[in-house]
């Protein structure tokens, strides 16, 4: 045979098996807000990953990159909930052009038989994440939902983080974080710290130790969980954050009480206008354990919000707490009510 005629034989050969490349439209930037991700989506669930495999495309290379660690990746995933675009199919395949070089960062960092939020576009047949490399991947870890919370008349975002603490019985450990749980900032500090307040009468005494070492992070004597920790638990390292240490947290508060409360609450009640974190601080700092703050603060923001509901007054109540359900956040009073604990 011809020489030519077996170099493009060859040649065709090479190209059948890997084409020009999978035709996927790389796109790693790291300014790309929340609200751009939705936008660029076609396609948006929530499924299980089941396996992770790095694709064969010998001669893909990422337009003006040289670098030989851009691979495709393709995730096996199991549909649970599609909330965008029709999808029938129980299983699929997601894209992904992932660098494999040494990096640091909030990538799209997955694992095997875990629950995620899924953002994709279709191209060239084929499920593609909206941002390659970049976080666009959003972990779930408060267990398998039929829904989201609340009606499409609410923002995607805003249900999603909604979902994330809407307990199930399939729940994982990773619900003690806050990363990750509010891509959009839809909550806000005011709406998450009640929803972990609601989580300290959860039936699960593990739950109620994570929602503690989590309001514990947020500083500003967020801390009256405390009494309900045993002397051992006071000292030992969190169960959700290994680096909390509670009794030392609670140091911590007892010395922003007496040095930094008077001047941070001064500060904040005499603005002329107020952002929503804002608000949301100056909700929080009606909520301290400390009873003499909290009835000085409570006094003051009375008199300077006397329409706000939204508050932790009166001081000699408890401070306000919220459960998830598919209405959302609703108030919770007393203990976690019946029939509605995992």
């Amino acid at each position: 045979m011809c020489p030519t005629i077996v170099r493009w034989l060859l040649i065709c050969a090479v190209l059948g098996l890997t084409g020009c490349g999978p035709g996927l439209v790389f796109n790693n930037s790291q300014q790309m807000t929340p609200d751009e991700m939705l936008h660029r989506a076609d396609h948006i669930f929530i499924g299980v990953i089941e396996k992770h495999s790095f694709e064969a495309w010998p001669v893909f290379r990422v337009p003006g990159d040289k670098s030989p660690y851009w691979w495709v990746l393709r995730r096996r995933v199991r549909v649970e909930n599609v909330l965008r675009g029709v999808e029938t199919r129980k299983e699929i395949d997601v894209y992904e052009i992932f660098w494999t070089g040494g990096a640091s960062g909030d990538w799209n960092s997955t694992q095997n038989d875990s629950r995620y939020l899924f953002l994709v576009r279709t191209e060239n047949g084929k499920y593609h994440v909206v941002r390659d490399w970049w976080r666009s991947i959003f972990p779930i870890k408060s267990g398998w939902h039929a829904r989201l919370p609340l009606d499409d008349s609410h923002p995607l975002w805003e249900r999603f983080a909604l979902l994330q603490w809407w307990v199930q019985p399939d729940w994982s450990p990773g619900i003690g974080s806050e990363i990750h749980k509010d891509p959009g900032d839809a909550l806000g500090i005011w709406r998450t710290i009640k929803i972990e307040r609601g989580l300290l009468r959860y039936p699960d005494r593990r739950l109620r130790r994570m929602a503690c070492e989590t309001l514990l992070l947020w500083g500003r004597s967020q801390d009256e969980c405390l009494d309900d920790l045993s002397p051992e638990e006071r000292v030992e390292h969190g169960i959700a954050w290994n680096g909390i240490v509670p009794a030392e947290r609670g140091f911590r508060n007892r010395d922003w009480e007496q040095r930094f409360a008077q001047s941070e609450w001064s500060d904040l009640i005499s603005r002329d206008r107020w952002n929503r974190d804002d608000m949301d601080q100056i909700r929080m700092l009606t909520t301290v354990s400390n009873h003499e703050l909290r009835a000085r603060f409570c006094r003051e923001f009375l008199k300077r919000f006397p329409n706000d509901p939204d508050n932790g007054c009166p001081a000699d109540q408890p401070p306000p707490a919220t459960i998830v359900t598919e209405d959302g956040d609703v108030p919770l009073t007393g203990p976690w009510p019946p029939g509605r604990a995992p």
